[in-house]
């Protein structure tokens, strides 16, 4: 295997520096900030918040992430999945707990599952 070596221009300034746009930031940024405005009215948020689970929930992170690992990205449709049969069985704690993770995984699609679900 062959390693090559270019050394940069000038000897004192890399040439990424020319490429980099100057008045771009190049820190990361969170983007999951508490203060965005979710695209759910008001009413769905309220019916929902029963569902949504804090971040210190250890328990349902757990098994969060333990589906995730079973299921890959497809974890979220199949949690989905779970809590539809859950709800045609009439649990609606099961149909609670899995919308719980559907939403750890996918806002979007756990949102769309309460708005059909619950009445």
């Amino acid at each position: 295997m062959t390693i090559r070596f270019a050394a940069a221009w000038g000897g004192t300034t890399p040439a990424i520096v020319r490429a980099l746009c100057p008045s771009a930031p190049l820190g990361a940024v969170n983007d999951n900030r508490r203060a965005v405005r979710l695209a759910v009215c008001t009413a769905d948020r309220d019916r929902a918040m029963p569902l949504i689970a804090s971040s210190a929930d250890e328990q349902l992170l757990v098994e969060t992430l333990r589906h995730f690992a079973r299921f890959g990205l497809a974890a979220a449709a199949k949690a989905r999945a779970e809590a539809e049969a859950a709800e045609s069985a009439g649990n609606s704690a099961g149909r609670d707990r899995w919308i719980a993770i559907c939403r750890q995984l996918d806002r979007q699609m756990a949102d769309a599952c309460t708005r059909e679900l619950i009445p």
